[in-house]
């Protein structure tokens, strides 16, 4: 009777048995990683374009992926020195209820609302502000968020900041 041929593993050029263990090498493709600021959630690819498109822009000082320890939650964002919160909500994942009907939200939707009205105490509790800005606000319409961030964090225009002094001049 023949004995079954052992099964071969084909490395380069060189054949070698499978129970070899000398020569054979466990490949493990390279997969390039993206750094994560916080190692449960990610970062999102709107809340880094936030930051890019306004934060970085007005040049203020920003906290990312802050945490409220005692709830064990992180917001987008928090400026330390306006005492202020950001969080950044994407349509689909937030379930904004401009764009889906509050009856055909997924689980995960009506899981994130509950967050969020969680978040929301907290930070009210807390005596701090959260403004909340929605993925198509950022994406269509940047004028409205820079003016309400400029508005929250008492930011002038130059030319508004000319206008006012040549008006105290005038006046």
């Amino acid at each position: 009777m023949k004995q079954p041929k052992k099964k071969q593993i084909v490395k380069g050029n060189k054949e070698t048995p499978k129970n070899d263990k000398k020569n054979t090498k466990v490949v493990k493709k390279n997969i390039k990683r993206v750094a994560r600021k916080h190692p449960q959630y990610g970062t999102s690819k709107l809340e880094e374009y936030f930051a890019e498109t306004f934060l970085d822009k007005l040049k203020l000082e920003y906290v990312y992926q802050f945490e409220a320890k005692d709830i064990g939650r992180f917001y987008d964002f928090y400026i330390p020195k306006s005492n202020l919160l950001i969080e950044v909500d994407g349509d689909y994942w937030h379930g904004n209820t401009e764009l889906y009907e509050e009856k055909d939200l997924k689980g995960f939707q009506k899981r994130a609302h509950r967050v969020d009205d969680y978040k929301n105490k907290w930070a009210l509790l807390h005596g701090i502000p959260l403004i909340r800005f929605w993925e198509h606000d950022i994406r269509k319409n940047p004028e409205k968020v820079l003016k309400e961030l400029k508005e929250r964090l008492y930011i002038q225009d130059k030319q508004d900041e000319k206008k006012r002094r040549h008006r105290k001049i005038l006046k």
